[in-house]
């Protein structure tokens, strides 16, 4: 279901009662679901939706009904531009307003900061803040590692780094800019899902070594595979496997049975020049006591001295073993 075309029924105050009451015992019977006070859609359809989806449908609603456009930011601007949110903070949509004043509307969370006119694009119908400064505000307020997942993303999508860093740098003086600037010196568009920007948070807490991301792993044939991680000085190698790998229609689009059989001949050529290699999912990729014994069985140990954010900030991105 397309969360942008399944219809808003939209009743303004002004409505009777009559059609009030007959609203309510719609939803009562299940033929619709209310989105926030005047405002319902079909309840089947909303169903079908996915978290992200219902979040874009509440968007909408807000921006039914509000007496001006309202500004989406933060993790609901992050859902417009299709970026990882970790399924966070979508109970309510998020606004940034600049007159504390107008804070307080139902299921909305306002962010009261300054916001410049070049931080702003409209997606869809919405208006939104751009992704620099959506990956930005996302940081401000975020754990170490959320704010990881969103930079990550966005600079895989194609946003340019040093719109990041000009971001970081304009929100000096905001709560959490520390946090923000660290986030963003340590993200990298070479890391292609979630599980692997978390994956690189909790080898910086173990204190692992830099590694190389999509690391080119070659035999006499030419390229064998790439690896989500490499280890070079051990030699070594890690994958984050997860099963939309083999679910999604998108990603094994000849079936399930034909992307295991390639990801198996794949896996027999990395491993003559690699032949420690590590496999873990989306679970382990985000506990230090999970990962730190995996990676342990292929010789992957914590160094000393600590490894910090600023060698992994000017950590090499690419070799080829």
């Amino acid at each position: 279901m397309n969360p942008w075309s399944l219809e808003l029924l939209v009743v303004r105050e002004q409505a009777l009662d009559l059609e009030r009451r007959s609203l309510a015992r719609d939803c009562v019977r299940g033929l619709l679901h209310r989105v926030r006070p005047g405002v319902y859609v079909e309840r089947e359809g909303y169903k079908a939706l996915t978290v992200e989806g219902s979040h874009v449908v509440a968007m909408r609603a807000l921006a039914a009904v509000a007496p001006e456009p309202p500004q989406f930011s933060h993790w609901s601007a992050a859902v417009l531009h299709g970026l990882p949110t970790l399924g966070q903070h979508l109970d309510r949509v998020h606004v940034t307003v600049q007159d504390p004043a107008r804070r307080g509307s139902v299921g909305v969370g306002s962010h009261v900061a300054p916001l410049d006119v070049g931080e702003t694009i409209v997606v869809g119908t919405l208006r939104a803040t751009a992704v620099p400064r959506t990956v930005v505000d996302v940081a401000l307020a975020s754990p170490f590692e959320a704010g990881v997942v969103i930079a990550d993303g966005s600079l895989h999508a194609g946003c340019p780094e040093a719109a990041l860093q000009e971001g970081a740098a304009g929100a000096a003086g905001r709560r959490g800019w520390r946090r923000a600037q660290q986030v963003v010196a340590f993200a990298r568009a070479e890391a292609e899902s979630a599980a692997e920007s978390r994956a690189r948070v909790t080898m910086l807490r173990i204190g692992i070594r830099p590694p190389v991301l999509q690391w080119r792993v070659a035999d006499r044939r030419g390229l064998a595979g790439r690896l989500d991680f490499g280890f070079p000085w051990v030699p070594a190698g890690g994958e984050v496997d997860g099963e939309k790998k083999y679910r999604d229609a998108a990603m094994a689009s000849s079936g399930a049975a034909d992307a295991v059989i390639a990801e198996k001949w794949r896996e027999d050529r990395v491993r003559l020049q690699v032949p420690l290699l590590a496999r873990w999912g989306y679970r382990e990729s985000g506990s230090t006591v999970q990962l730190c014994p995996i990676l342990a069985r292929i010789g992957v140990t914590p160094e000393r001295p600590r490894v910090t954010i600023a060698d992994y900030s000017s950590a090499f991105r690419l070799v080829t073993f």
